[in-house]
C-alpha cells in the first residue's frame, strides 16, 4: 500500500488508473459507461471541498479559500435598488466579485460569508455531538490523519488496484487503521432523511469499499450528518450488520463487472440486470 500525507485533490483524482470508491457506486447505480462519464464541477462540490478542507485543517482553508466580504456591497445595492429580489445576480455584485477574483493568487478560490458562516456553525455543531466525543473516547489512545490517500500496489483477484481518501482515519499507536469518520453535509440530519440519502448516494457501498481496501471492520466506520441550514444538528450514524454483510456482497459483485469490463471494454455501455427485463416494484 503506497500512503500520502499531503497529495492534492487534483493530484489524487488524476491517477485514473485505480477504481476509486465514486466508480463504485456509479456503476452500483447504472453502468460502467455512466461511471466513466466525467463529474462536473458545482456549487455542492465546491461547498463540500470547503467544508471538508475546513474541519480537517485551518491552515489549508485559508490556503485555499478567501471570504468574499459581500454584506456590506449587498447591503449598498438594496439601499440604491430596495426592489432587487437577488442582489448578487446585479452587474454591481457581479462586478464587485470579478474586481476581487482578479486579485487571488493561483490555486485560491472565492467563498462567501455566508458559506463561511454556514461551515463554522456546521464545524461547532459536530465537535459539541456527544456521539461523536463518546466514539473518539471509545477509540483512545488514537492518531489522527485527514485527507491521507492510499493506493494499492497489487492487483486483486478481479484484476484491479483501488484508492481511497478517507476524510478521517483513526490509527493506533503502530500506524494500523481502526475508525474511518466521513463528513456528510446535509439538509436534514433526521433518520429518515439520512437513510434516505444513504440508499440514494450508496453510502453503504462507500462504507464495504473504504474498509474493504483499509482493512478495517465495517463496522469502524462512521457517517458524520451535519445539516447545512439551522439549527445545523449533528447525527452519528454507523451500518448495522445485515446492511453491512448486503454492502459488501454487492461491492464483490462490481468489482467482478468492472474487472470483466477491463478485459472487454464492450461491455461498458450494459446496464444494469433490470435494464432490460420487467421488474416487478
Amino acid at each position: 500500500m503506497k500512503i500520502y500525507s499531503d497529495m492534492s485533490n487534483e493530484q489524487y483524482h488524476s491517477n485514473e488508473g485505480y477504481i476509486s470508491s465514486s466508480f463504485i457506486k456509479s456503476v452500483s447505480k447504472h453502468s460502467i459507461a455512466k461511471a466513466l462519464k466525467p463529474i462536473e464541477p458545482s456549487q455542492a462540490l465546491f461547498f463540500g471541498d470547503a467544508m471538508h478542507t475546513y474541519f480537517e485543517s485551518r491552515e489549508q482553508f485559508h490556503k485555499r479559500f478567501i471570504v468574499f466580504k459581500d454584506s456590506e456591497i449587498i447591503a449598498e445595492i438594496l439601499e440604491r435598488r430596495p426592489d432587487i429580489s437577488a442582489p448578487t445576480m446585479t452587474k454591481e455584485y457581479k462586478s464587485y466579485k470579478n474586481d476581487f477574483q482578479c486579485s487571488l493568487q493561483e490555486g485560491q478560490s472565492v467563498i462567501s460569508e455566508q458559506d463561511m458562516e454556514t461551515i463554522q456553525q456546521m464545524y461547532n455543531s459536530a465537535i459539541r455531538n456527544e456521539a461523536l466525543r463518546d466514539m473518539y473516547e471509545s477509540y483512545y489512545p488514537y492518531q489522527v490523519q485527514d485527507e491521507y490517500s492510499f493506493f494499492t500496489e497489487e492487483e486483486d483477484m478481479f484484476g484491479l488496484k483501488y484508492r481511497v481518501r478517507p476524510d478521517r482515519l483513526l490509527v493506533d499507536d503502530d500506524k494500523n487503521p481502526v475508525a474511518i469518520i466521513d463528513w456528510k453535509s446535509c439538509r436534514d440530519a433526521s433518520i429518515k432523511a439520512f437513510r434516505s440519502d444513504f440508499y440514494k448516494y450508496r453510502y453503504d457501498l462507500q462504507a464495504a469499499f473504504y474498509c474493504d481496501v483499509l482493512d478495517i471492520s465495517i463496522d469502524n466506520f462512521y457517517f458524520v450528518a451535519i445539516e447545512k441550514e439551522y439549527p445545523y444538528n449533528t447525527a452519528v450514524y454507523s451500518l448495522d450488520p445485515e446492511t453491512a454483510m448486503k454492502a459488501s456482497a454487492e461491492l464483490s459483485e462490481i468489482k467482478d463487472i468492472i474487472g470483466k469490463w477491463r478485459k472487454d471494454p464492450s461491455q461498458a455501455t450494459i446496464g444494469l440486470p433490470n435494464a432490460n427485463t420487467i421488474t416487478l416494484l
